[in-house]
């Protein structure tokens, strides 16, 4: 009788995630908050049922959950994100050979005025994209011009899109469950990333490429820490090329790989990221690569804590603006942590290793100024290797930035509110966890899938 009970109750917890899913990729205004929340909130909570109960469950049932919540994910075109439309129109000036990098899309404009598909991309870039050059690396560029090669249709080059994400993500699945095989730590572990509603509408629902940045990264993990140092630089680089936020990681390499295995890797896997780059970059554009990063560290500000509160420091103390430098040094002393925490301390085992990359990340995370949902995926599927909770917890906490789009400022109180609160709970989860070494796992009941060994 319990076992049917039990049985019973992961089935409607499986209906309630992946109609929560559905309802979420449905709704296509991402101003509509409260919708937006509840749902999310729905979905977060089966998720988190799911995963208590995962060790009732088999592994092939919870993959297919996982499979059926990215197939109602590509059901529809992106409503969360505008992003998916510069995606896009990179892809379709690059089958015009025409350099996302020379231009940007206002100077392209009057180019396409007889084109009614592409003044239908055009339209839904969004003033900040259209007026600024492209910022995507190359393995990236080449996702955008698979997804437009067959089709002049934004729903349809949209699917191919997800598709393609979908694919290399079940290809890094394989890979990190050949890693926690690898590490002794169980196979169910994998599902804190794989279920998580975040990972799923974030990289499939939004097409962002996160998911296909961590994957490749699972991938080349896997080979470095089975001693295949160039097959493992290799990945890496095309890890960088899809997102440069791998850069971060490489300096935790030093230490555990030793002197000549670090410098091969760097050597390759810089190396070749470096010769990626120029499929696209020369000396007459770098500069408009350039400028659009520097936007990220000068301009924008979005659900940051550390950095708005310092601007508002600043403000009363100059009659301007010092977002543009603030920005810079807050940059600067994360990668100042991220290097100590890199070098300091014993030798590095794989456990303290990851560890600290997750940090590592957090640390970045924490003094960015501009930190949208999908930002913190990297830190989550890191976090598999650890016995940290608190990644899993902001994957909760920062989807409650969507607020900014029902207000439309974020000066606002409301919304500066929605950020305090957002980042109290997540700080107090992080010092909670950092006190008592991740203990707050159990009330996930997480901690018992990792061996003994994996939790010190």
């Amino acid at each position: 009788m319990k076992n049917t009970q039990g049985n019973w109750s992961i089935i409607a917890g499986s209906v309630l995630f992946l109609c929560s899913l559905f309802a979420l990729n449905w709704q296509p205004d991402r101003s509509k908050f409260i919708f937006i929340t509840l749902f999310y909130t729905f979905a977060f909570v089966a998720y988190i049922f799911l995963i208590r109960r995962s060790n009732r469950v088999s592994f092939k049932n919870l993959a297919i959950i996982a499979l059926l919540g990215q197939l109602v994910s590509m059901i529809y075109e992106p409503n969360l994100s505008i992003d998916y439309y510069r995606f896009i129109w990179d892809g379709e000036i690059t089958l015009d050979g025409i350099n996302p990098f020379d231009y940007k899309p206002d100077d392209l404009l009057k180019q396409y005025s007889s084109s009614a598909y592409m003044q239908e991309v055009y339209s839904g870039l969004g003033a900040q994209s259209s007026g600024n050059y492209s910022c995507y690396p190359t393995i990236n560029q080449f996702y955008f011009l698979l997804s437009t090669f067959f089709t002049n249709s934004v729903a349809s080059s949209a699917f191919v899109m997800k598709l393609s994400i979908l694919i290399t993500e079940i290809v890094g699945a394989i890979y990190l469950h050949k890693l926690l095989l690898h590490f002794k730590i169980h196979e169910n572990r994998m599902w804190m990333l794989y279920l998580n509603p975040l990972w799923i509408i974030e990289c499939t629902g939004n097409v962002h490429f996160e998911g296909v940045m961590v994957s490749f990264i699972f991938v080349s993990f896997y080979f470095i820490f089975t001693n295949r140092i160039l097959l493992g630089g290799v990945l890496f680089a095309l890890a960088i090329q899809v997102k440069l936020i791998p850069l971060l990681l490489l300096p935790f390499f030093f230490r555990y790989l030793g002197l000549w295995k670090s410098s091969l890797f760097y050597s390759l896997s810089v190396g070749l990221a470096v010769l990626l780059g120029f499929v696209y970059l020369d000396g007459g554009n770098i500069d408009h690569f350039r400028q659009s990063l520097l936007l990220y560290f000068k301009v924008f500000e979005f659900n940051s804590f550390i950095l708005y509160n310092y601007i508002q420091y600043g403000r009363l103390t100059r009659d301007y603006s010092p977002i543009f430098k603030f920005g810079p040094q807050l940059s600067r002393l994360a990668l100042f942590f991220i290097m100590v925490l890199s070098l300091w301390g014993d030798l590095p085992t794989w456990k303290i290793v990851l560890r600290r990359m997750m940090f590592g990340f957090f640390i970045y995370l924490l003094l960015s100024g501009t930190l949208h949902p999908w930002y913190v995926i990297p830190m989550l599927a890191i976090s598999i290797f650890t016995n940290y909770s608190f990644p899993m917890v902001w994957s909760y906490l920062i989807f409650f930035s969507y607020f900014f789009y029902q207000v439309g400022n974020g000066s606002s109180f409301e919304v500066r509110f929605m950020v305090t609160i957002e980042y109290v709970i997540l700080l107090t989860f992080v010092f909670i966890e950092i006190y008592r070494k991740g203990s707050l796992l159990k009330y996930f009941r997480m901690n018992h899938y990792l061996q003994p060994s994996a939790v010190s």
